[in-house]
């Protein structure tokens, strides 16, 4: 499992991705070792690894608080918001929909790097009141105020999709009145602050500072790729937009019922290679999903005595679409959950079909052929 659930904040799911302990490991190893030691000299060195610790877990708390403020404002402007993950490269709250207005999104935008600026002048101002005993908890405020303020700046340059690239592209959208165009000017501009990084980061390399070198070319690597993938999301969710899921739904989908043999099930479906994932029925009625995952967790040696109701996912823990459901929509339910594919259900425990990702994918390479632009990144149908 990549991540994994801690909790929930006003409503919102909070994840920690695997990432994150590498960052906190090493953000802990560098102030318990590089920065305490030098700026604060004369504690012991428990006192410092004690302090590393505790910073990281604030600067955790700092990010954390960054993307809850992006994830209350969307919420409050009626964009449902799935979760929020944090992970190496500091946070992403998970947005369902893209803001409906220009104003919308200068806010949802602004109010992340506002919030680190605010607890960058809290945490530095703490600092300032106790500098002059300059103990632990001087040490601890002043990394906090200085990272927080750091985040903020950083977070307000115009690099898409940056905070300060969304501000930009809130800004484009306004004026012009074309969240596309917008959209793609922004990320060119995202694309070429990307590029700067990773040219400073081979400077740097040269120069003799690997660590750091390798560092900001591979955030510049990062930041490049989400503006490239940010643009094509847009211009992909514009493509399936008022297309109803009935479209593009297989209808002529085996269905299998759930006491067969897992043994049974791929020797007489599997092997066919038509489907990767069943319906499983029960005297017509839907009762659960199963696909090749889930017959890869059987072992070898039960599969000719374990059943298909054993091993599939039953019918309430399914994600299901309806066919008068929107594409975009569906896509967002794909996307989340890394499925292949979701049922189409148009009353309770009646399946009306399979929407299948490699289907949506072949749509698009469709319609990337009729146009000009890739809105499939290069992706092929699955088959």
């Amino acid at each position: 499992m990549r991540a994994w659930t801690i909790g929930r904040i006003a409503g919102i799911r909070v994840r920690v991705d695997w990432t994150w302990s590498i960052i906190f490991v090493l953000v802990t190893v560098s102030l318990a070792v590089g920065y305490f030691p030098v700026v604060f000299p004369g504690l012991s060195t428990a006192v410092y690894w004690g302090l590393g610790v505790i910073s990281s877990l604030l600067l955790f708390a700092s990010v954390l608080a960054h993307e809850l403020a992006h994830s209350i404002v969307a919420t409050r402007e009626g964009l449902p918001v799935e979760s929020i993950t944090l992970f190496v490269f500091g946070g992403v709250s998970q947005i369902e929909e893209e803001p409906r207005t220009a104003g919308d999104e200068f806010r949802m935008a602004i109010v992340g790097p506002a919030t680190s600026l605010v607890l960058g002048g809290i945490f530095y101002g703490v600092y300032l009141a106790l500098l002059p005993a300059s103990g632990p908890a001087a040490a601890v405020a002043q990394y906090l105020g200085i990272i927080n303020i750091a985040l903020g700046v950083f977070n307000l340059l115009p690099g898409f999709p940056l905070d300060g690239g969304r501000v930009l592209r809130a800004i484009l959208w306004g004026a012009t009145g074309n969240l596309r165009r917008s959209t793609r000017i922004a990320s060119l501009v995202g694309q070429g602050f990307a590029f700067l990084l990773i040219f400073t980061g081979i400077a740097l390399l040269f120069s003799g500072n690997f660590l750091a070198g390798i560092w900001l070319a591979f955030i510049g690597w990062f930041l490049n790729n989400a503006a490239i993938a940010s643009y094509r999301e847009l211009i992909m969710r514009q493509a399936l937009e008022g297309v109803q899921v009935r479209r593009l739904m297989a209808t002529d989908v085996d269905r299998i019922p759930e006491d067969l043999t897992i043994e049974q099930v791929i020797d007489q479906h599997i092997l066919s290679g038509r489907q990767h994932a069943y319906p499983v029925t029960d005297d017509g009625r839907l009762v659960g999903l199963i696909c090749l995952h889930d017959i890869r967790q059987v072992p070898k040696d039960q599969r000719a005595t374990r059943r298909v109701s054993e091993a599939m996912t039953p019918y309430d823990k399914l994600r299901v679409v309806s066919p008068d459901d929107d594409l975009a929509k569906a896509v967002g339910e794909l996307s989340h959950g890394g499925y292949e594919q979701l049922p189409v259900i148009d009353a309770p425990h009646h399946l009306a079909g399979l929407l299948r990702r490699r289907d949506i994918i072949s749509y698009l390479h469709t319609q990337s052929d009729a146009g000009e632009e890739d809105l499939t990144g290069g992706e092929t149908p699955r088959r």
